[in-house]
């Protein structure tokens, strides 16, 4: 019997065929409107026309998301991105939570769920470059945040700011891996937590999402029976 697995639906997939087949069809009736009509085009028409091509536009795009953005099964997990996907074994997660940072004068929560690892090895060598200068250029402003708060003087090292394209540690790597090396050690310096996984991909709430994640953490197969039988 194959394993079972959790499939968490990604919301950028969502409603993506409808936008793309409703657009389709009022361009359609909309130009053929214009050519049985006698008046000239009008701007009214070449308004709907735009946003029915607009529609279209949407609807390919939402289409062209992972239609899944995390899949859990015993073993660990995946996450899927327009971008490339990766793999991270449960045995290498530590813990997982709410993301915050806080000093005497401020507190910051940011919406994503964070995963401690054990090792980061292992996800750099299994991570697409492509995917790495993505979630690199995405979750900057996460970067930043914690920054204001860690240095509210302005006094940031140097090497913050940009990560550098080597890294040498228990293991090395070049390039936009090495960038996306430093940036988990930085994320778990300010955070706690070394990759970072927006709320924004899927399709419950952020207090929902943390606490399947721990206690699939905790017990992953009781977990995926669980929510595996919730329609």
């Amino acid at each position: 019997l194959m394993a079972k697995r959790l499939k968490i639906a990604a919301s950028a997939h969502k409603y993506g065929g409808e936008f793309l087949v409703a657009g389709s069809i009022v361009l359609v009736l909309v130009l053929l409107f214009v050519k049985l009509k006698p008046e000239p085009i009008s701007i009214f028409d070449v308004a709907v026309m735009i946003g029915a091509l607009f529609a279209m536009f949407i609807g390919y795009f939402k289409l062209s998301e992972p239609r899944y953005n995390l899949v859990l099964s015993n073993n660990g997990l995946v996450f899927y991105h327009r971008y490339g996907k990766v793999r991270i074994s449960r045995d290498n997660i530590a813990e997982v939570g709410q993301v915050s940072i806080a000093n005497d004068e401020q507190f910051i929560e940011l919406s994503c769920l964070g995963l401690r690892l054990k090792s980061i090895a292992p996800l750099i060598k299994r991570m697409p470059p492509r995917l790495a200068l993505k979630l690199i250029m995405e979750q900057r402003n996460w970067l930043i945040a914690g920054i204001k708060v860690k240095w509210p003087l302005g006094n940031v090292p140097d090497d913050w700011l940009i990560e550098a394209n080597q890294y040498q540690d228990k293991f090395e790597s070049n390039g936009l891996l090495a960038m996306m090396s430093h940036r988990l050690e930085h994320f778990n310096e300010l955070y706690g937590y070394h990759f970072l996984i927006s709320y924004n991909y899927f399709d419950r709430p952020a207090d929902e999402f943390v606490n399947l994640l721990q206690h699939w953490l905790r017990d992953p197969e009781k977990t995926i029976e669980k929510y595996s039988n919730i329609k």
